[in-house]
């Protein structure tokens, strides 16, 4: 009899033993019902092709239900566990949080990622000998170019300013002149009947005219497509800064023409220091006083030869301030401030937006991303200024002049004067010193 009670016990201890050592259920694959944290990442920035790992709590383990974006761009996910996820950056991302979305839910990172650009220097156009000469990419000459601005196509239009011309480049990189002649002058006609005096600025309106910045004669001209030059407003024997009618309005060495969306032309009307704005036949002055350096609201601020200026897609304009040294930027509010760099003072340095340095930035592109892309005339290069106004050497050496392709500072220009992005954003520039236009591929 206490045989057979041991051996029942024996065999109920054994249920029991077997019950507790059965595996607990696996947890879902999601995450359960815990919201997921996000509590770091690293590397903080990095270029094409940087692994990130992500580091929070209740990520699951399922790749399908896990997707990562940086500035709407989206991320490769590799791995995922609970606690990590490992990507690879999207190409081009800029600045910007990421965006994690796990099981439908998402959250944000509280720092940004910066992605960390390269850019590859390569032969456009151009003979590298100043002159005058139509044809062939090799054998096109220029007198020194100025902005220069691209169509739909990827046709470019620039201001040739040795030549007091404005000239085609087609995609294939070969020249022809649209108007103007080397005499220089001041004459509305067709051709070579259209004379200009040191064209600089230069703008593509939706109508496939082009408006063009006629630095010495003080004016605004307007090209059309069958090549006739046309008087807009000002004229050579009356540099002023007056407001008004078309008939009426001055302007003093005027550089930087630029549209918006609603087809208002704004012109930086360099040697008087001011922004102005032409709309419905009328010449307004919309910021600057006296030429200096002083930020604040729009006719209290101050600029110091303005050389071209620029719009992100938030309505904020930013300003190459080229003798401050400095970008500006007037927020829709009206209110100018200074975004990056040491105003007033010459430099070269890469970094924090108060820390950078320039020497005269004299143009300015901007990506869709709110990257700024500057021209820095007297240190040869190429800069690349974030949205927080970080500054990074994008093509070529601080201070150093020359001529050189390649990748980065391995590149070399001589007082890269104007550029223009394509729809696939490369940059070309104009080096105008080198007398050619340079074609930047940027990854």
């Amino acid at each position: 009899m206490k045989a057979f009670i041991l051996s029942a016990f024996m065999i109920v201890f054994a249920i029991c033993l077997s019950c507790s050592e059965s595996p607990q259920p696996t947890p879902p694959a999601t995450g359960g019902n815990e919201p997921p944290e996000l509590t770091g990442f690293s590397p903080l920035s990095g270029k094409k092709g940087t692994v990130i790992k992500i580091q929070g709590r209740h990520f699951g383990t399922d790749k399908a239900k896990v997707s990562l974006q940086i500035n709407g761009l989206k991320a490769v996910i590799n791995t995922v566990t609970d606690s990590e996820i490992s990507a690879v950056v999207p190409d081009k991302c800029g600045l910007g949080k990421l965006v994690l979305t796990i099981n439908g839910k998402e959250i944000s990172s509280s720092a940004a990622f910066r992605y960390l650009y390269t850019a590859t220097t390569s032969y456009f156009s151009g003979s590298g000998l100043g002159g005058y000469e139509d044809g062939a990419p090799l054998k096109s000459k220029f007198g020194t170019l100025y902005n220069i601005a691209m169509d739909g196509k990827g046709v470019m239009f620039a201001a040739d300013l040795g030549n007091c011309m404005v000239r085609r480049i087609d995609t294939d990189g070969s020249t022809s002149t649209v108007a103007g002649a080397a005499s220089g002058g001041f004459k509305d006609g067709k051709g070579n009947q259209g004379l200009m005096k040191f064209p600089i600025g230069i703008e593509l309106a939706p109508d496939g005219s082009i408006f063009v910045a006629d630095h010495e004669n003080h004016a605004i001209r307007q090209l059309f497509p069958d090549g006739t030059l046309t008087t807009v407003a000002g004229e050579p024997d009356r540099p002023g800064s007056a407001d008004g009618g078309l008939a009426s309005a001055q302007f003093n060495q005027p550089y930087g023409v630029k549209l918006d969306k609603t087809g208002t032309l704004w012109i930086c009307d360099t040697k008087n220091g001011l922004i102005r704005k032409l709309a419905n036949s009328q010449v307004t002055t919309f910021a600057g006083s006296t030429p200096g350096y002083a930020d604040g609201k729009l006719r209290d601020a101050k600029f110091y030869m303005p050389s071209y200026l620029n719009f992100d897609e938030n309505g904020n304009i930013f300003v190459a301030d080229k003798h401050n040294h400095c970008i500006r930027k007037i927020t829709p509010d009206g209110m100018v401030t200074t975004f990056s760099g040491t105003p007033t003072q010459v430099g070269y340095r890469d970094g924090e937006a108060g820390q950078a340095m320039f020497n005269q930035p004299c143009n300015i592109q901007i990506d869709k991303l709110g990257n700024l892309y500057v021209n820095d005339l007297w240190n040869h290069c190429i800069r690349l200024v974030y949205p927080d106004g970080y500054v990074t050497t994008l093509a070529g050496k601080g201070g150093t002049e020359g001529y050189n392709e390649g990748t980065g500072e391995n590149a070399l220009f001589k007082h890269p004067q104007g550029c223009t992005l394509d729809k696939d954003e490369n940059l070309f520039v104009t080096d105008s010193a080198n007398q050619r236009i340079r074609k930047l591929t940027i990854q």
